[in-house]
């Protein structure tokens, strides 16, 4: 979907920071229980050109290019900090969304991957592409978060209830899905099952009883992780929808131990903002950070086609991946060819790790030695590069070998892979970060991420990382 956003006028800044003042003022008098929000009276007046495209239906991508057809990346992901991984869409204006793109190596269609960094371009050539699509019968787990703050006003938050209730109708029978209210606290109302009339019968549409309080995102995103890594079966794929009208006012969890928290729960967090009284960026950081999607809508009506667009976006996609080669602010262009007729789609992502998330450090030793060879002079100076971007980051460079002489002598590979993440430390800061930045540890063959067993295995294995721990 493409996002458009009201930029409040400074009379708005004024009056949403005022008001969120003193609702701040009471919680610390008079305690969570005891205080409610602005009811906001009327849906916001969308932006002028504000034309949503939901995906509705599914069909086969023709041989020749559909009417109206249009190529977007929905989300991002690179929390693994090895690969990119984009999830493209392709949609006509009536939001029929294309399926069949990949023929032979997807190569055929999709024509081309640009990226743009520091001002400097180079076409992907190493990229993969691949289809995942609802006739997958993939089950997918889902927790539906839902805004019950003050702000959203009873006649709002019924509207909301009823279309998750007729999203439930929409749910494939293999998927499951908890439902999660929260306003100051949160509440686990329907817990996980894909049993949609077991879920239906647990939906209360009762507007704001019981709730009606402050906005607590952080700790609402975070009971649902909690709740999906309790109930979801293993190796399932997990995701959680947040809805909101408002901004953050009363979780005690940070935002960085959120995304902490999803990222190492391996939980994406599709993100939707409702309004505009909204914190401008916060909520679609989330979404990136964790590799979700992003929505802004405005009125009531557009609840019921938002919660079966990003649901149908999760089960519907082209995966292009190919491998990191620098962290920060990248431009994107995506290009998809039928002959002479093209689609594109130009878009942005920053995959400057979050606090808490590993990133591979592209760097190379000889066999059994502590020196950086040449080539890892491009990954020394994309950290260091992104550190003096990011003054207050501090960072812990981890070194990690294969088992090779872990017989022999058991205290070679720990002795190895603490010498070489100080190698790595050395050669960040003769490029001109403080030593006091980075702290290092060599783990030996104690974590390996692949088995030890074959070549290709220790291969992966044999690598190092950093890990911000401040930013």
């Amino acid at each position: 979907m493409t996002r458009h956003n009201v930029i409040p006028s400074s009379r708005h800044l004024v009056i949403t920071s005022l008001r969120h003042s003193v609702i701040l003022v009471v919680v610390l008098l008079t305690g969570c229980a005891s205080w409610q929000e602005p009811e906001a009276t009327a849906d916001a007046t969308p932006p002028p050109g504000y034309a949503p495209i939901f995906l509705r239906t599914v069909a086969t991508l023709p041989d020749k290019k559909p009417q109206k057809v249009a190529l977007n990346a929905t989300r991002v992901d690179t929390r693994d900090g090895k690969s990119v991984k984009i999830y493209a869409h392709v949609l006509d204006s009536t939001g029929t969304y294309y399926t069949g793109g990949v023929k032979g190596n997807g190569k055929a269609l999709w024509c081309k991957v640009t990226e743009t960094i520091n001002g400097t371009s180079r076409d992907v050539k190493n990229y993969t592409i691949r289809e995942v699509t609802e006739r997958d019968k993939e089950p997918v787990a889902f927790a539906l978060v839902m805004d019950n703050s003050g702000s959203m006003g009873d006649a709002r938050a019924r509207a909301m209830q009823a279309s998750v209730e007729d999203f439930l109708g929409l749910k494939q029978p293999q998927d499951a899905v908890a439902l999660v209210r929260y306003d100051h606290h949160t509440e686990v109302e329907s817990p996980l099952s894909n049993n949609t009339e077991e879920v239906r019968s647990k939906l209360k549409q009762n507007g704001l009883e019981g709730f009606g309080g402050g906005t607590a995102i952080h700790s609402g995103v975070v009971a649902a992780i909690d709740h999906l890594d309790q109930s979801a079966p293993k190796g399932t794929r997990k995701a959680v929808i947040i809805f909101t009208d408002g901004q953050e006012n009363s979780s005690k969890l940070s935002r960085d131990e959120m995304i902490s928290r999803a990222i190492k729960s391996n939980v994406v967090v599709c993100a939707v903002d409702f309004g505009s009284g909204i914190n401008e960026g916060y909520m679609e950081d989330i979404a990136r950070s964790t590799g979700g999607s992003y929505t802004h809508i405005y009125g009531t009506a557009e609840f019921r086609p938002m919660f079966e667009d990003v649901y149908r976006r999760l089960k519907n996609s082209y995966v292009i991946e190919y491998p990191v080669q620098d962290y920060g602010s990248h431009d994107v262009k995506l290009k998809l060819c039928w002959g002479k007729d093209t689609a594109s789609s130009n878009f942005k992502y920053d995959n400057t790790p979050d606090v808490g998330a590993i990133a591979l450090l592209n760097v190379n030793f000889d066999h059994g030695k502590t020196t950086l060879d040449a080539s890892s002079s491009v990954a020394i100076n994309n950290i260091v590069t992104m550190m003096k971007a990011l003054p207050s980051m501090t960072i812990e460079v981890r070194g990690h070998t294969d088992n090779t002489n872990s017989t022999s002598d058991p205290d070679f590979n720990k002795k190895l892979s603490q010498k070489r993440a100080e190698a790595v430390r050395d050669a960040i800061v003769r490029g001109g970060i403080k030593a006091d930045r980075i702290t290092v540890k060599g783990y030996g063959d104690a974590e390996p991420v692949a088995s030890n067993d074959t070549d290709e295995g220790k291969a992966q294995n044999r690598r190092t990382e950093f890990i911000p721990l401040t930013r």
